[in-house]
């Protein structure tokens, strides 16, 4: 093991000094930590970890094709043959609780005790490269587990691990840990006490506890989300958080600022949609003090000293990152085979994508929480033209553009969907058709691409295509849910608000505007321009007696591109979107158009000062709109007969 550093001190005070030992790329990465005073202590934490402490007491054997390293309490079992390590789906007392594409995680009973056996895999070349030059997953798993134990690092504990005597790098390699009583996911575990404000500020000062340690203690886990940490609820006088997932963690150096920030915006990444500003704010001022408690608890430990304002400005940013980075990846599922969607080929000259499971199910979404199977879509699918013949289905548009049928797939129950088909009417838009981009493609992206950023959209269920030698589209159908127990903007505001008393109806109003207003801004915060952002495609979920916020969900994704970046300019083009496609509707009066300004305004985080510049600028801005649109639908009742 790599020598442990010598404490010493340095501190950052401009981007031209930098602490000892620190890396360059500090300075350009987080040039807000260098406009302050900071005082630090961190050190360039290694590319490589080393290999950690092994317990003095561990024993090795041999059972079959493996090699075995483990606690002497738990060499009887490897070597009574009980379980078939590598067949264990028909074992007794044996389940399996988690799969992805390079381990299985299987729970098994033991003579009583609980234990988890997470089996990895050597299936790419990619894995076993990295296996031949670091050695096997499950020793390296071993090693950091020991290591956490060793410096009072609350984690789950190995108690063996195995792997192929005769082909280390290229065979499977095996892991014991020892069951956590009463173990729940920290996700779970604060999603059913996030409302009890005692155990919710209990759990977060525990888990800012559980951070600071371990970067105290040298322990960089490079995965710290939420799913990676469970809370021990069994056993101990209060919820213990411990760290579960340990393969991917670097020990024995001292983490650095630049890896604290970086931990910190992952794990903000899940609880910013599901803690309060407040709660995320107690949670870093917790894990604050906790690193002045465990200030000596390791010669990696490194005091860090900063101004909680500057820290909020670096984390945010350092949050937007992560989250970029990690919805990027996401979106790109939307168009491989998975987990959580598949490419089929159900007829000839078809093929596309299609929807198995949705990782983001919404309470009011049926589809999003459904499982499919791919064999169910190829059969649903083997005959595309009948989804939007009229004889089969409920046509709801027909337009020059596209045709829109209501169908029904045959699921448990039955679950209600919407087929497009686009209809190019003229020469030209055939040929734009055939070897342009396509409009379904395009809008099954920009649909999965707002469920990643948690932008409600109608869930898309199914997207194929017929290409002539594969290079020439011909058709393409694309599926979606159809929203269930849901209207228009429009149609809520004439058919439920205006229904209600005037004191209700304020109160109704307000909340929706709030609800539209937060929508608008989400959409250009998250660098979406939405070109068509008009009443009929943003549907409204909410019931009497109108409690809570009003769910909105949007539809027709085909005015929707991302761009990236902070778009201001696009919320405001929304707005005059939607103030035009409302103009001639009686539920919607000046003041409503007011209030919703004023609202936009303060969560774009303008002064309300604006609101007189901002209201006549829109006003002009969407007298020339409404212009341009009866101007375009002249034409198509010119061209086409109808609008």
């Amino acid at each position: 093991m790599r020598s442990p550093p010598q404490q010493g001190s340095g501190r950052l005070r401009t981007p031209s000094r930098l602490a000892p030992g620190s890396r360059p790329g500090l300075s350009r990465g987080h040039r807000g930590l260098t406009e302050t005073s900071i005082q630090s202590m961190s050190t360039a934490a290694s590319l490589r970890t080393p290999a950690a402490d092994s317990p003095s007491n561990y024993a090795s054997c041999r059972v079959g094709r493996f090699e075995w390293r483990c606690l002497p309490e738990y060499q009887p079992l490897l070597e009574s043959g009980q379980f078939d390590w590598m067949s264990l789906r028909d074992a007794p007392g044996v389940r399996r609780v988690k799969r992805n594409g390079h381990r299985d995680v299987w729970r098994i009973d033991a003579s009583g005790e609980v234990l988890f056996v997470k089996r990895y895999r050597s299936d790419s070349l990619t894995t076993r490269f990295k296996s031949l030059i670091r050695g096997p997953t499950s020793m390296r798993e071993w090693e950091v587990g020991h290591y956490a134990a060793r410096f009072g690092v609350d984690a789950v504990l190995p108690v063996a691990a195995g792997w192929s005597g005769s082909r280390t790098w290229a065979g499977p390699s095996l892991l014991l840990t020892r069951g956590v009583p009463g173990a729940i996911a920290l996700c779970d575990y604060w999603m059913s006490i996030r409302h009890d404000a005692r155990r919710a500020d209990a759990v977060a000062q525990s888990t800012a506890r559980l951070v600071a340690r371990a970067h105290q203690c040298g322990f960089h886990h490079l995965d710290m989300h939420a799913g990676n940490i469970i809370v021990q609820t069994a056993q101990c006088p209060t919820p213990r958080p411990a760290f579960v997932d340990l393969h991917n963690v670097r020990t024995a150096a001292a983490v650095s600022t630049r890896d604290i920030i970086a931990n910190l915006a992952q794990l903000n990444q899940w609880f910013r949609r599901h803690a309060t500003r407040t709660q995320r704010l107690r949670f870093l001022r917790a894990y604050l003090v906790a690193r002045d408690e465990f200030a000596q608890v390791s010669p990696y430990a490194r005091n860090w000293i900063i101004d909680p304002r500057e820290l909020l400005t670096v984390l945010a940013a350092a949050a937007r990152r992560h989250a970029e980075r990690l919805w990027a990846k996401r979106d790109r599922r939307s168009m491989r085979t998975g987990r959580y969607f598949a490419r089929i080929r159900p007829a000839a000259g078809w093929r596309g994508h299609v929807l198995l499971v949705s990782k983001h199910p919404r309470a009011l979404s049926r589809a999003s929480q459904a499982v499919f199977e791919a064999r169910d879509w190829k059969r649903w699918l083997s005959d595309p033209t009948r989804w939007t013949d009229p004889t089969c289905t409920e046509v709801l548009k027909d337009s020059h553009s596209a045709i829109v049928c209501r169908a029904t797939l045959d699921t448990t129950p039955p679950l209600p969907i919407i087929c497009k088909r686009p209809l190019p009417r003229s020469l030209w838009k055939r040929l734009l058709y055939a070897v342009g981009p396509s409009r379904n493609m395009r809008a099954w992206r920009r649909a999965n691409m707002l469920l990643n950023r948690d932008l409600a959209a109608a869930q898309p269920l199914a997207v194929i295509e017929r290409r002539v030698a594969g290079l020439i589209r011909t058709d393409s159908l694309l599926i979606t849910e159809l929203i269930e127990h849901a209207l228009d903007l429009e149609a809520f505001l004439i058919q439920h608000v205006m229904a209600q008393p005037s004191k209700l109806r304020r109160s109704i109003k307000d909340r929706l505007i709030a609800a539209v207003a937060g929508l608008v801004r989400d959409l250009a915060e998250r660098g979406f321009v939405h070109r068509d952002f008009k009443a009929p495609n943003v549907l409204v979920q909410w019931q009497p007696p109108y409690d809570g916020r009003p769910e909105l969900t949007l539809i027709d994704m085909d005015g929707i591109t991302h761009r990236g970046g902070r778009r201001v300019a696009a919320a405001w083009r929304a707005a005059v979107r939607l103030s035009v496609s409302l103009a001639e509707c009686d539920a919607v009066t000046r003041t409503d158009h007011l209030r919703f300004v004023q609202t936009l305004l303060l969560h774009t985080g303008q002064p309300l000062s604006r609101w007189k510049s901002v209201w006549r600028a829109l006003a002009e801005q969407a007298d020339h709109k409404a212009r341009l649109k009866s101007r375009r639908r002249d034409w198509k009742l010119a061209r086409y007969g109808r609008e």
